[in-house]
Order: structure tokens, then C-alpha cells, then sequence
């Protein structure tokens, strides 16, 4: 398996001030998403962290709609706004893991 410096991805998220009144605003939320046993070199590695930091996304924004429709708003943009910040982490560390692959010296003796 091949890993990046930090085998967890942090997400961040931060309700949008101006939508949520100042009683109800809250803090940052992280979430973080350990990788370290999967092989992102691979279709089904890749597909396992995505599934993961959608799971996180949902667990950060919150997963049951409000029925306050401010409250909504705010939770839906939540999740759109993390979820492509996300992907943009996921990628990188995708990418990174791979070219570290490519990267990695092969033994004498050892089939290409």
C-alpha cells in the first residue's frame, strides 16, 4: 500500500455567517478521514475514500434535513461548499499516492 505524509483527510466546515443568527452560529467542525488502510492506486481504494469523505461531509453538515428552511439552506450550502473542498483533498492525495507508485524503485529480480 502506498501512503501520503498524513494518512487522514481533515474537513472543515463553517456555517455561513449572515444566514444563522449570532446565538445560533457554530464553531467549525472538523472531521477527520483515515485512509492508511487503503491502496488508492487502485479503482476500489479510491472509490472507498470517496465513499468515506461523503460519509464525513454528511456527519460535519448534518444528516437530517431541518425543518426550518433557513436552517436548510444553510445546511445544504454546507454540504455543497465542503463536498468541493473536499473532492479537491481527495484528489490531490489520490494523485500523490499514484505518483508515488509510479515512482517507487523496483527490486532486481522482480517482475515490471
Amino acid at each position: 500500500m502506498f501512503y501520503v505524509r498524513s494518512a487522514a483527510i481533515a474537513l472543515a466546515v463553517a456555517t455561513a455567517v449572515g444566514l444563522v443568527s449570532a446565538s445560533s452560529r457554530a464553531e467549525p467542525v472538523s472531521v477527520a478521514v483515515s485512509f492508511a488502510d487503503l491502496d488508492l492506486t487502485t479503482l476500489a481504494g479510491e472509490r472507498a475514500l470517496r465513499e468515506r469523505v461523503s460519509g464525513a461531509v454528511l456527519t460535519a453538515c448534518g444528516t437530517r434535513p431541518s425543518a426550518e428552511v433557513v436552517m436548510e439552506m444553510v445546511r445544504r450550502a454546507c454540504i455543497r461548499n465542503t463536498a468541493v473542498t473536499a473532492e479537491a483533498h481527495v484528489d490531490a492525495v489520490i494523485s500523490g499516492s499514484r505518483s508515488l507508485a509510479r515512482a517507487e524503485p523496483r527490486l532486481p529480480g522482480t517482475a515490471h
